[in-house]
């Protein structure tokens, strides 16, 4: 018989990691801060009640980890936003030359953490309303409201970046 928590690990490891990945936009800091959500997971699965789902409680882990090192460590995502600004800026052409996915994270890590968390938990991981409103504690009211709102300040973000519209 295998640990359960290996198997949680197998099962849900991807998933936190592209999180944390889309969070932070750095593979260390992600696979970093992944593997401090399992541990943090694992401390506390004796308390897990079932009230949501293992992935919805996992993803709520992850953002409250995420939340904790920003509290502690923001100069470095300042540091990092401003080194991709720097890469962007020494391309000739930067959003004719950048592959559209690169710039989709470019104009994600701009966004606000509350706003980029709507967006990766309900259009990067498909997890829904009820979902992410476990995990942010909130109304579902509040996260499609947050949401669509989210959605209006990245499209709007993206245009002004030079993103191609419709």
């Amino acid at each position: 018989m295998s640990d359960p928590r290996i198997e949680i690990y197998m099962t849900y490891r991807n998933a936190i990691y592209l999180y944390l990945y889309r969070l932070t936009m750095n593979e260390h800091l992600a696979e970093d801060l992944t593997q401090d959500t399992f541990l943090r997971a694992f401390r506390s699965l004796a308390g897990f009640r079932g009230d949501a789902s293992m992935k919805t409680w996992l993803f709520k882990i992850a953002r409250n980890t995420y939340l904790n090192f920003v509290k502690k460590k923001q100069s470095l995502l300042e540091v990092h936003t401003e080194k991709m600004d720097e890469e962007l800026a020494v391309q000739p052409d930067p959003y004719k030359q950048i592959d559209d996915q690169l710039f989709i994270q470019y104009t994600l890590v701009r966004l606000p953490e509350k706003d980029r968390t709507y967006i990766i938990l309900r259009d990067g991981n498909g997890l829904t309303y009820e979902e992410i409103s476990l995990i942010t504690n909130q109304t579902i009211g509040q996260v499609k409201v947050g949401l669509y709102r989210a959605r209006k300040k990245f499209r709007k973000l993206y245009l002004q970046e030079g993103g191609e519209g419709e």
